[in-house]
């Protein structure tokens, strides 16, 4: 073999080998990250309730065994508002401190073990709402915490507070980052409310924004996607009113009030949206258009609670201590659960579900204890604890006893819906931004071959072949850029689209005019020839834009992992198919043997 041939199969070989090397580096690194990620041990559902005598202690139970974790003193009685991480790992408190300004802190402890890990300052010391405060006074006046949800790790926090100096509280947001330990840059105003919920999570913000009075603005209320970097809203979705009729509380015979917004439930790629009367509203969460809406199932206000159980829904009525079992895919009432009051009215109080046994557990206001309830069998079990202080303004305002699933993946949701990863939009966008920043520097390296192929192909553009290759590589990086920059993924899958298109054209003009001509779509990187394999490729592409359409926000870090690791698998790949080809070409040839 002649040097200079050794030179040119060493050439692509050694890229290869590279290409692997990193790629395998990239693996190594993502190995490494989920081993830490999932260091600890793994979570469980839990229980965090106030117990002992006046509620001066604090209880941390295993819900799967009833087995109290930790118990920790409350001498002080200062504890107030509480929520739980998904994860089951941490904690967020309210504690009443007289000595600040707003009177109150926000303490982030870890869980089972309840050590402090954060104490955050709420109201105006809060740094997003006092710079919010210097723009728009009146609606920070006395702002106190509402409401604090935790994203599905439970490393980033999303905080409600309510301010404003008229009779109906206007609704706060921001976020606090718990791994970087930082506060959001924002905080934004949304309106006036009577309730909030949070679904935060990395790529956006989820609010549901309860209505204060249906039936003034025929609105059940508002949802809102956030991006939880810049505030900025995503999307925006009134909640319409099914039921114009006031209707009794269930239990009773004369109509009150028009029905509400019960709760939301975040299942999988879906946001369900359920009221009072058990209608139900199915939202894309990340356009929050709409997709379906289901019929109420009764006509009273039979649900103030609902919990997931598996393929039920079950909506809890407290007026009628009654548990409403739905059948979450036909949306069909399926069973009805009378709890016993012996004389206690607001006994019952439901604290959570166990989705794959198809149970919830219930709080014994009365009794103090924590009991589980099969839906299968439609009995209760026996207590799995009790000496809880379960006092009924902690219950009802505080949201004690304070539940977790244990665990951080998103609830199940129906059939197919279970195995659809929440983020192929995110991931198609940035597989979508690699591939035009990956082939605009394969360009720049070959500007001279990609100028010649233009000049090749439209000859009636030779002389102006070269600006037109630079102005391939200014639009190839401009995409790439657009696709990762937040707020700007539609402006960036249109010009990719419009983009793919042009190109397509050329390659199928350039197999008839110069065929078997290298298309110089990625430069030395990818070496291809033009043809049916250039115009399929492109094609691939385009179908990324339709799956990356639903992308309102920018990829998340994982997303950016995973194009990562699929883009140099494909370098990989390609480069070692130029080595082969290239080393068949450079084999001599073998004469046949001939008999004697």
């Amino acid at each position: 073999m002649q040097r200079s041939d050794m030179r040119a199969w060493a050439r692509p070989r050694a890229g290869a080998a590279l290409v692997l090397v990193l790629l395998l580096a990239l693996g190594a690194a993502l190995a490494a990250r989920d081993r830490l990620a999932v260091a600890a041990p793994p979570g469980q559902a839990l229980l965090v309730s106030l117990a002992g005598p006046a509620g001066t202690e604090i209880a941390i139970l295993d819900l799967t065994t009833g087995a109290e974790l930790n118990r920790v003193p409350h001498p002080d009685r200062a504890y107030r508002e509480i929520s739980l991480s998904p994860d089951g790992r941490r904690a967020a408190v309210v504690r009443s401190e007289p000595d600040t300004l707003a009177g109150q802190v926000l303490e982030i402890r870890s869980l089972p073990d309840w050590t402090l890990e954060a104490v955050l300052p709420l109201g105006l010391q809060a740094p997003p709402l006092a710079d919010l405060a210097t723009r728009e006074p009146e609606l920070l006046a006395n702002p106190w915490l509402a409401s604090a949800a935790f994203s599905a790790d439970g490393k980033l926090a999303a905080l409600a507070f309510y301010g404003g100096s008229g009779p109906i509280p206007q609704l706060i947001v921001t976020a606090y980052d718990l791994e970087k330990r930082t506060w959001a840059s924002w905080a934004k105003g949304l309106g006036g409310t009577s309730y909030v919920w949070l679904f935060p999570s990395r790529e956006r913000l989820l609010v549901v924004n309860r209505s204060v009075l249906p039936q003034w603005t025929n609105s059940l209320g508002d949802v809102f996607a956030l991006d939880p970097q810049t505030g900025r809203v995503l999307a925006q979705q009134a909640i319409p009113r099914l039921i114009t009729a006031y209707l009794p509380v269930r239990g009773q015979s004369a109509p009150s009030m028009a029905p509400g917004l019960a709760a939301p439930v975040l299942v999988g790629n879906q946001l369900w949206l359920v009221t009072d009367d058990l209608a139900r509203l199915i939202l894309d969460p990340r356009t929050l258009e709409i997709r379906s809406a289901d019929p109420p199932l009764t006509r009273d206000l039979a649900a103030q609670f609902v919990a997931l159980a598996g393929d039920w829904l079950v909506a809890f009525s407290t007026e009628a201590s009654e548990l409403l079992a739905i059948d979450a895919a036909s949306w069909q009432l399926t069973a009805t659960h009378r709890l016993p009051e012996e004389g206690f009215p607001y006994r019952w109080h439901l604290v959570g579900s166990d989705p794959a046994q198809h149970a919830v557990y219930l709080a014994d206001i009365a009794e103090g204890c924590l009991w589980r309830f099969p839906l299968d069998s439609g009995t209760l079990s026996a207590p799995l604890a009790c000496g809880l202080y379960l006092e009924f303004a902690y219950v009802t305002y505080y949201h004690w006893p304070a539940f977790s699933p244990g665990t951080a993946a998103p609830l199940g949701a129906i059939g197919l819906l279970r195995h659809l990863p929440e983020s192929l939009a995110g991931t198609a966008t940035a597989l979508l931004a690699g591939t035009f920043l990956v082939a605009a520097l394969g360009k720049i390296v070959s500007l001279g071959r990609l100028a010649h192929l233009v000049a090749t192909v439209l000859p009636r553009f030779r002389r102006w072949a070269r600006p037109a290759a630079l102005g391939t590589v200014a639009l190839e990086l401009l995409t790439g850029v657009l696709l990762l920059l937040p707020g700007t993924q539609r402006a960036g899958l249109v010009l990719a689209a419009t983009a793919l298109l042009a190109f397509t054209a050329f390659a199928v003009v350039g197999a008839r005019r110069a065929p078997g001509a290298d298309c110089s779509c990625f430069g030395n990187l990818v070496p291809s020839k033009l043809g049916r394999a250039t115009v399929l490729r492109n094609l691939v592409l385009l179908a990324l834009v339709a799956v990356g359409w639903p992308a309102t926000a920018a990829p998340s870090p994982p997303d950016l992992a995973i194009a990562a690791g699929l883009l140099l698998a494909v370098l990989a790949v390609s480069r070692l198919v130029a080595a082969a080809a290239s080393l068949r070409r450079l084999s001599p040839g073998t004469e046949p043997r001939h008999a004697a």
